[in-house]
């Protein structure tokens, strides 16, 4: 009885280990192509990870921007990578996003936009969460030449 209990004690730890992140509520607003826009999402993992990369056909690169809504004196920043505590990382509005560089193409409430969250563990393992990201709002006047 207590092998069987080891047992599936090690299996549940084996399987919360390897859970992947969970990224939910991401939406952004409509964009211009050859503009940036910022996407928000919470992230939220089990245990420590690094999000490594993020990254979008839409766009020439994203860029993780990290900016304390609680400091009123605080800069934004962007950073190569980003190491997660265990719970929930927000990416929101007035405070840290995912700005989406250089867009291909313009973005509209018609069409989510793919992005793809590279994330590592501790032992090196690589994972990666592909989610479609909402699109609110309506899109903002073309400049004046």
């Amino acid at each position: 009885m207590r092998r069987a209990l080891a047992a599936a004690c090690a299996l549940a730890a084996t399987f919360a280990a390897s859970a992947a992140p969970l990224v939910q509520n991401a939406w952004m607003r409509p964009a211009l192509a050859g503009a940036s826009a910022d996407a928000y999402a919470d992230v939220v993992t089990e245990r420590p990870l690094t999000l490594s990369r993020v990254r979008s056909p839409v766009a020439r690169a994203v860029e993780i921007v990290l900016l304390d809504p609680r400091d009123p004196l605080a800069t934004p920043k962007v950073v190569d990578k980003l190491d997660l505590k265990a719970g929930e990382t927000r990416f929101a509005l007035k405070g840290s996003v995912l700005r989406l560089v250089d867009l291909r193409s313009t973005i509209t409430i018609e069409r989510p936009v793919p992005l793809a969250f590279e994330f590592v563990d501790d032992a090196g393992e690589k994972s990666v969460v592909e989610i479609l990201v909402q699109v609110r709002g309506l899109l903002p006047p073309k400049p004046a030449n």
